[in-house]
């Protein structure tokens, strides 16, 4: 099993009327992980936390095995990236690349061929001349980079790093961390709220709200088995169900009002911390809305094939979204070229269906 590097256990911080609240995360060498979360859930404040820009009221924080809770943020060998990228006005792009080493006071010919390595990797050899006041968001983003790495951090902090970029700047920069990543194998956390830019990059996701780490796993994991309700909404499931689970011979069945959904023990998945099998009693039911079909009614029998009634559809470019009353609300994403050969149209009735493997179960809390 791959050590630990980055160890949070316990840790507690209030800032006015805001708290992080003893949170425990592991991060292994060589993981990129991304702390997910919405706007004022404490991702940045538990960033700073490890990057000692706050020191915690209650537990405590690990680098490499040692603990840090006293040692100022300089002396921690992290690479802090800030939301802002702070670069220095003053000093053009070499400099700026350059500074940490400068103020470890590495020797001159070691600090210029480490900034000409970093500028390679990064495609920035031309802007080594140039003031950071001139270059785009995205050039300022690849130098902040640069400079995070030229001391060759234990772990690269990243606060919401293309926050202020576009769409199709964002997904340049999103291969480009990846590739640095893979390159270097330098052990990052990177901060976010985006849901394409965290697929694009993550080895492992936590989930943080209201300053408390709710799930933590691979992105196929949180994505498709989330473990509450607030993460199931919160990674877009758009299908959480509430009702009342029992077990069958096919696996198990879950009543939600007149309707009965099936679904599938998945071997090493769907599971609850600690529970070997789906949970019974009270419980919520979640499909990924990409996971469920939309065609004519009736249609063969399917263990999950509900006759409704198309009641919205939204077109979100490439993808369209089909909502059915079938009793309850199911939300469908279908490929623009298949609902189009469907002639779909608000008012029809159709048949809304998905695979019970697709169902994921857990315990309403």
């Amino acid at each position: 099993m791959t050590a630990s590097v980055i160890e949070v256990r316990g840790v507690s911080l209030r800032l006015g009327d805001f708290a992080v609240r003893r949170v425990d995360l592991s991060v292994a060498a060589g993981d990129y992980f991304v702390l997910l979360g919405p706007t004022g859930a404490g991702k940045t404040v538990l960033l700073e936390c490890v990057a000692g820009l706050h020191r915690p009221e209650e537990g405590e924080i690990r680098v490499a095995g040692e603990q840090v809770n006293n040692v100022p943020p300089e002396a921690r060998g992290l690479g802090y990236l800030p939301q802002d990228y702070a670069l220095f006005p003053h000093l053009n792009v070499a400099r700026n690349i350059a500074f940490g080493m400068r103020v470890r006071r590495r020797p001159r010919a070691e600090v210029e061929q480490k900034t000409r390595q970093l500028a390679e990797l990064l495609g920035i050899t031309h802007l080594l001349h140039r003031s950071p006041v001139r270059l785009s968001g995205g050039e300022q983003q690849r130098v902040a980079l640069a400079r995070a790495l030229a001391i060759e951090p234990k772990v690269l902090l990243l606060d919401e790093p293309l926050s202020a970029l576009d769409e199709r700047m964002r997904e340049a920069l999103c291969m480009e961390l990846r590739r640095v990543h893979e390159d270097l194998g330098t052990t990052t956390i990177h901060v976010s709220h985006n849901f394409e830019e965290t697929l694009a990059v993550a080895d492992r996701i936590g989930i943080i709200h209201d300053g408390r780490i709710c799930q933590v796993g691979t992105p196929e994991e949180v994505f498709r088995r989330p473990t509450s309700e607030f993460v199931a909404h919160f990674v877009r499931c758009d299908n959480v169900l509430r009702g009342t689970a029992r077990r069958a011979a096919e696996g198990i069945r879950v009543r939600v009002g007149e309707l009965e959904f099936e679904a599938a023990e998945v071997p090493g998945e769907g599971r609850l911390p600690g529970e070997g099998r789906l949970p019974e009693g009270e419980v919520f039911l979640t499909v990924r809305p990409e996971e469920v079909g939309v065609a004519a009614a009736p249609g063969p029998a399917h263990p999950n094939r509900m006759v409704g009634r198309i009641v919205r559809v939204v077109d979100k470019g490439a993808l369209i979204r089909v909502d059915v009353d079938i009793g309850v609300l199911l939300v469908a994403l279908m490929g623009r070229r298949s609902f189009q050969a469907a002639g779909l149209k608000v008012g029809d009735e159709v048949a809304a269906f998905f695979e019970p493997s697709a169902a994921h179960v857990f315990a309403a809390q």
